[in-house]
């Protein structure tokens, strides 16, 4: 049985994308999205290593989580030193992407294994676009077709083929949806342009 992780956050977006995250980060992790306390209590038989609980949901359940505190990363918009200093880890969701994915590879540090299990291990990190790559993405983002993107970025329309492979490759995805999350997230793009 493959350690788990689990994620309980009622924002849907955010949700699926520290899922994502964490499947990029981690090998033989399985990553369970929850958006409620009680959706995560009837499906509580497997074995969590860790825990990432947005902070309404940590306030309106303490209990739960009181005696995991090692082992549950709070989800907040911002330093919460409430949560810090009753002995949780915190992970600020307004921060930088390349910033969330560093505190998220520091849970190798974290959250101790049970049962003679051993630590998740990490994926080499795909997150390292060129800057000709984040070029093509933001132009995919905004709807641009191949021939487009090559016109405007003035390279060869095989060369944009092969940005957009390596990207999709590097990303693990081909999905357009999880690419703008990746690229919003990074900074690469803002919402408003999507």
């Amino acid at each position: 049985m493959n350690p788990c992780f689990a994620i309980i956050e009622s924002n849907t977006l955010c949700r699926t994308t520290l899922q994502n995250m964490l499947w990029n980060i981690y090998n033989n992790v399985e990553v369970h999205a929850y958006s409620s306390v009680e959706e995560f209590i009837r499906d509580s038989n497997r074995h969590f290593i860790h825990f990432f609980v947005n902070d309404a949901i940590l306030f309106s359940s303490m209990d739960e989580f009181d005696t995991l505190k090692e082992q549950t990363t709070v989800l907040t918009d911002g330093v919460n030193r409430h949560f810090e200093a009753a002995g949780f880890h915190i992970l600020d969701l307004t921060r930088p992407a390349y910033e969330i994915e560093n505190r998220l590879l520091d849970l190798q540090c974290i959250g101790a294994p049970h049962q003679g299990s051993s630590q998740p291990k990490l994926k080499r990190i795909r997150y390292n676009l060129s800057e000709r790559e984040k070029d093509v993405l933001i132009l995919m983002i905004k709807g641009l077709i191949n021939k487009e993107i090559a016109e405007e970025l003035k390279i060869s329309l095989t060369t944009v083929i092969f940005h957009r492979n390596n990207i999709c490759l590097k990303l693990g995805t081909r999905s357009i949806g999880k690419l703008t999350i990746f690229a919003v997230l990074s900074g690469l793009i803002d919402i408003n342009e999507v």
